[in-house]
């Protein structure tokens, strides 16, 4: 027997008794094969291997992998857990530390490293996106997916990313709390699906550009943290969620356009997650899925869904098998696990409502800055003339450039049409500000009042 750490020692004789009774089980059955012991440990669990000599299988090869000889063996075994695995060889896996269990249920974490997305615990501990990929989701209803995009939108607007809605219901991504918030209204036909993509393309098209003027020795930064390392303003991540995804696709023109997204978005930051109660392969072209390299899986009614989804009938057949909400199997990075979804607290969840549900997105500073432009400018956004007036509230002109070209990506202020001309205040953006009216007659309404500068916040978040 060979034991690979010092701190196993005390499972030495155990694991002895164990490799004994293994040959034991086997030679019950008819089933004699030499075999090599020894002891692992993985992530705090302590394993015994049986690795059998495939040449002297003596062509029983499926006798020894069947599940009739697992059982077997772990009924000597007193009910130990007995994996197979034949990834290179034959070997028989044991576990003989008690077998780790998932938490009921789990609160969302209050910390984090920057621009990761906690997707839950995992039978080896916490499991964590740590760089920004697209994701499927799949899960019928009161299984734990939308206890996961609720995870995810949190954990995305506590990194101040750029968020991008679709939801045929209006119902896990409801207009009326996330427009406000929202980089673009939240789609909920295929038509405005449609025109919320081509926004998205348009924003990629311009961070091109942008990549291409900090260009060293002819060479764009390789990807956006690349840009934000060396650019004078840094650019947002973009997250664009999904809810009953699958509703769209009989439209070939948004597939296409999804998948194109897909390809070529993560370079210039932005991330896809596509949800949905069920799937099939016709759902989701290769070409599409091949973009989305990590998937989890809630409770699904059939194994064909989570075959889809998961890429694996054997690990589509357990998520069929899943009861306890928020259970999930997350493929990430290649490795399959059996997860439990972190849910937000009261305390998270009542600040993500607020946040959305807030009257207005506006700081105090920049109703002030609209309200100057609808009453003073006839409705005309002109930066050195907006930040002139109010320098002493310790407003620049950089601040208000930044501010007009993110509204203007926004749709609250119009697009100048020639080098010469100015944005104008939207109607949207003027209601956001407290006023119905737009131009002339937005000078007939009450002035909201200046902050005082200590309570100014910063307006450069793009």
């Amino acid at each position: 027997m060979i034991a690979n750490s010092l701190n196993l020692s005390r499972y030495q004789a155990e694991a002895n008794y164990c490799a004994r009774l293994v040959l034991q089980a086997l030679a019950q059955r008819g089933l004699q094969s030499p075999a090599s012991f020894y002891l692992t440990e993985r992530s705090n669990l302590v394993w015994l291997a049986a690795i059998l000599n495939l040449e002297h299988l003596e062509g029983k090869l499926e006798a020894f992998a069947s599940q009739e000889t697992l059982h077997q063996v772990s009924t000597l075994l007193h009910g130990k857990q007995v994996f197979l695995s034949n990834t290179s060889g034959l070997r028989y896996l044991i576990l003989l530390t008690p077998a780790p269990k998932l938490p009921e249920s789990i609160e969302f974490p209050e910390t984090f490293e920057r621009n990761t997305i906690p997707l839950g615990i995992g039978l080896t501990g916490p499991v964590t996106l740590l760089t920004p990929r697209n994701m499927l989701v799949c899960g019928e209803p009161g299984s734990g997916k939308s206890t996961l995009l609720d995870g995810i939108q949190y954990a995305a607007r506590r990194h101040d990313w750029a968020l991008y809605f679709a939801d045929p219901d209006g119902h896990t991504f409801n207009p009326d709390l996330l427009n406000g918030i929202a980089a673009q209204p939240v789609a909920q036909s295929p038509v405005e699906f449609i025109a919320l993509m081509d926004k998205i393309e348009a924003e990629l098209l311009r961070r091109q550009g942008l990549f291409r003027s900090v260009a060293q020795n002819g060479l764009p930064p390789a990807d956006l943290d690349a840009y934000n390392r060396i650019a004078a303003q840094p650019l947002q991540r973009m997250l664009l969620l999904v809810d009953e995804a699958n509703s769209y696709f009989d439209s070939k023109s948004i597939l296409e356009k999804l998948t194109d997204l897909a390809r070529r978005g993560r370079k210039w930051g932005l991330t896809l997650v596509l949800a949905g109660h069920n799937w099939r392969a016709a759902d989701v072209p290769r070409a599409l899925s091949a973009m989305f390299p990590t998937r989890v899986c809630f409770r699904v009614a059939d194994d064909t869904t989570a075959t889809v989804v998961l890429g694996s009938r054997r690990w589509g057949k357990i998520a069929m098998s899943l009861r306890q909400p928020g259970r999930a199997i997350v493929l990430l990075d290649g490795t399959y696990r059996l997860v439990q979804v972190y849910r937000l607290s009261v305390e998270q969840a009542q600040t993500l409502a607020e946040h959305s549900a807030r009257v207005s997105p506006l700081t105090a500073i920049e109703v002030v800055l609209v309200a100057h432009a609808l009453q003073h400018l006839g409705g005309r956004f002109i930066v050195n003339q907006l930040a002139a007036a109010f320098a002493g509230q310790g407003v620049t002109s950089h601040q208000v450039k930044t501010l007009a070209a993110a509204w203007e990506r926004r749709g609250w202020l119009t697009a100048p049409q020639h080098a010469t001309d100015a944005r104008k205040v939207t109607d949207e953006l003027a209601l956001l500000a407290g006023f119905t009216r737009t131009g002339a007659q937005a000078a007939q309404e009450r002035t909201p009042i200046p902050a005082p500068a200590q309570a100014l916040v910063q307006v450069d978040h793009a």
